[in-house]
């Protein structure tokens, strides 16, 4: 059965399920099943069930709004039928409450408003009952969706422990060519069996996520699903004129492209509104750039198109979207040079092609004017400033201890700045600094604040960060948090007024 369909090996970075940061903590429920099952049917048309055993465990999964007392069920009725199969409590002595027709509303989702064209999108709310501790929630239902594209990408942790991950692909005998599946297969928890089903995945034993600051993306193991699947991406080519946004696109104009540009791509951020619906609920379908302009409002996806096509307008060469990207050529210095532009977010602009870290070279010379506060009895502050595009960890969001790996943008920064104060009176540093150091595998730092006689306050401040792909492990952590205290803690200037004798 294998056979019938290509498998995609996923590279995940870490597999939660044998790392090191894998860790024990008090759940507030746990999973006894989560099942997903996809059936392709012979008629254009798919069924997507859903199915839920979970077992409360803590005051707080029961009272919590929004939290395991309540299950969120989007569709919409355009293309699908919602239908609840099972829903009932069993309490702790073993009897069943079944959920009353009252506890489920029809609503509409919060990311579906001020955009008219989406009002019909639906969310469906199952308020479950009965809920006691060691109470255990089951929910089961079918969405039958006039369909047959399919884009799942399914994490198999979750906020609390999972005894039983199941995902089944059922197809049509003459389709599986159709069918392409990525999963984690080096773990021996997440196991593909071979049966009358075209794709069945189990995985058992499933640890709770990590609820930690500056995690890396894509840490826990994913099944990526694609069938029938088309990315529905425009080429440039394809992108229509749209002579609406003219006015708009000639008044945010500015000589320097890259600044125009800008300007274009702050526009769409600001200024048109974001609906953040899943694009399967939309069957893949983007609207035109003249919709989203027009609606002042959009999905992500019609956010981009819009972003390619006023680039477009504006004169720009629109090189195709790629991600949540528009790659755009832009002449810098003589030089088409293609750049980067999110369509959701005031991100900096990527050069593209060009490395991360050599993005993050950062070197500074200047003169800075005293700009301190009064602290009182002849003391005074001065905060040195903070350039754009420099290391952004606050180590107060550092727990001390951390078994979780931690993303950080590896850097090169450089700054020197002479710090120039009146001369009379006479201000005396209280506290020089002199610090260097290095710590093998993560990177070195350098911190000077000196006084030399009769001159202006020097400060130099150097910080290298260079771990492997951009991710701290919980072995370099200490030391890393350390550097991050360091380089946050000896940021300021202090001197004290000499008064006469």
């Amino acid at each position: 059965m294998k056979k019938i369909f290509k498998i995609f090996i996923a590279v995940v970075l870490f597999s939660v399920l044998h790392s090191p940061f894998s860790a024990s903590f008090a759940q507030d429920a746990e999973y006894n099943l989560i099942r997903h099952t996809y059936k392709i049917n012979n008629d254009g048309t798919m069924d997507i069930n859903f199915r839920k055993e979970i077992k409360l465990l803590r005051n707080r999964a029961i009272t919590a709004y929004a939290d395991k007392g309540e299950t969120f069920i989007l569709y919409n009725p355009a293309i699908d039928q919602l239908r609840i199969n099972e829903s009932y409590t069993i309490r702790k002595d073993g009897s069943r409450v079944q959920t009353p027709q009252n506890a489920f509303i029809d609503q509409l989702p919060s990311q579906c408003t001020d955009c008219g064209r989406y009002n019909g999108i639906r969310e469906r709310v199952v308020v479950h009952t009965a809920l006691e501790y060691d109470c255990i929630i089951v929910l089961d239902y079918t969405i039958h969706r006039k369909t047959q594209q399919l884009q799942e990408s399914i994490v198999l942790a979750t906020d609390c422990p999972v005894k039983r991950h199941e995902i089944i692909v059922d197809l049509p005998s003459t389709a599986t060519d159709r069918l392409s599946i990525s999963y984690p297969v080096d773990n021996k928890k997440i196991k593909s069996i071979d049966d009358s089903h075209a794709f069945h995945l189990v995985a058992t034993d499933i640890e709770q996520t990590i609820i930690e600051n500056y995690m890396p993306a894509n840490i826990y193991p994913t099944v990526e699903i694609k069938y029938n699947h088309n990315e529905n991406s425009q080429l440039p080519s394809s992108l229509s004129p749209l002579p609406e946004a003219e006015n708009v696109v000639t008044e945010l104009f500015d000589n320097d492209p890259m600044t125009y540009a800008t300007n274009i791509r702050d526009y769409v951020v600001d200024n048109i509104h974001t609906n953040d619906i899943p694009l399967a609920l939309l069957d893949y379908h983007v609207s035109t750039p003249r919709e989203t302009f027009l609606s002042g409002c959009g999905t992500p996806a019609d956010k981009l198109h819009l972003l390619a096509s006023m680039m477009r307008q504006a004169g720009f060469e629109v090189q195709g979207i790629e991600g949540d990207i528009v790659n755009v050529a832009i002449r810098d210095n003589g030089q088409m040079l293609t750049y980067g532009f999110s369509a959701s977010h005031k991100n900096r602009i990527r050069l593209q092609g060009a490395a991360i870290d050599e993005q993050r070279t950062i070197s500074i010379n200047r003169d800075l004017v005293w700009n301190g506060n009064d602290l009182g009895g002849g003391y005074h502050q001065m905060v040195i400033p903070t350039e754009n595009g420099s290391i952004n960890i606050n180590p107060a969001r550092l727990t001390s201890e951390r078994k979780a790996p931690l993303r950080v943008r590896n850097c090169n920064e450089h700054y020197h700045y002479k710090i120039i104060t009146p001369r009379t009176p006479k201000r005396i540093l209280v506290q020089p600094v002199d610090i260097s150091y290095t710590k093998k595998g993560i990177g070195s730092i350098k911190i000077s604040i000196r006084q030399p006689e009769n001159g202006p306050i020097e400060v130099v401040r150097e910080l290298n960060i260079d771990v492997k792909d951009g991710i701290v492990t919980p072995k370099q952590y200490k030391a890393f948090r350390q550097m991050m205290q360091d380089w946050n803690t000896y940021n300021t200037v202090t001197f004290k007024v000499q008064t006469k004798k």
